[in-house]
């Protein structure tokens, strides 16, 4: 059961997100999760591990995915992100491809799919839905994912200074107007899906958001695993 879902998230993380963890919308999520008989993708314990893994006092870039990979496995709680045993999906092999093109970050020798380090660095790999049905993608779309997301959105929006936003697709990209483009940084992309035909290549969104950090006096981002 779901019902003690809030215990898996960072303490710092529960306080940041107060609000939306005890509006009536979490409640219905709850609702709706403990209701199901199929099986959820990630394990419950995994559902927050893109906040558990970046610390609210290292937050720098928040990345925005859509759901969880759908098969046995492959979930870990980070947008974009596999365990290694996993063949690296089609989304990330492309966003692989131009960190090599942008940063000559040669990520592919290292036979690495895991995000893991990038979250330790402060990277939100964050998914707008946070759950999915067993081989039924965009199943937990509608369920009031969206919802919490746009308020994590907002909260990191008034409460941090200097974060870079990288939208990727018109899913992520219609959260655009939830963020001050004079506070953060926003950088808006083709999603890296195949479907897009390469129109994701060429955003050269790494070196940009390494720059902006940099000038606002933080670490920036080592993206080789």
């Amino acid at each position: 059961m779901y019902s003690n879902l809030i215990s898996y998230l960072d303490p710092d993380w529960q306080e940041f997100l107060k609000d939306e963890l005890n509006s009536l919308n979490f409640a219905k999520i709850i609702s709706f999760l403990n209701s199901q008989t199929a099986t959820i993708y990630p394990p419950k314990e995994l559902i927050f591990n893109a906040f558990n893994l970046c610390k609210p006092s290292n937050l720098k870039v928040i990345i925005i995915g859509q759901d969880p990979y759908h098969n046995a496995g492959e979930a870990m709680g980070l947008a974009f992100s596999t365990p290694n045993n996993i063949k690296t999906p089609p989304s990330l092999k492309n966003i692989f491809k131009e960190l090599f093109d942008d940063l000559d970050c040669d990520i592919f020798t290292s036979r690495s799919s895991d995000l893991t380090s990038w979250a330790n660095q402060g990277v939100l790999l964050l998914n707008s839905a946070l759950t999915v049905e067993h081989n039924r993608p965009a199943s937990h779309s509608k369920i009031g994912w969206q919802i919490f997301t746009a308020g994590v959105i907002r909260t990191i929006n008034a409460k941090f200074e200097h974060c870079v936003f990288m939208l990727w697709g018109n899913h992520a990209r219609a959260l655009s107007s939830l963020i001050n483009p004079t506070s953060h940084l926003v950088l808006e992309a083709a999603h890296p899906s195949p479907l897009a035909r390469g129109a994701f290549f060429g955003s050269r969104h790494f070196s940009k958001c390494n720059e902006y950090l940099l000038f606002h006096n933080k670490k920036a981002i080592q993206w080789l695993i």
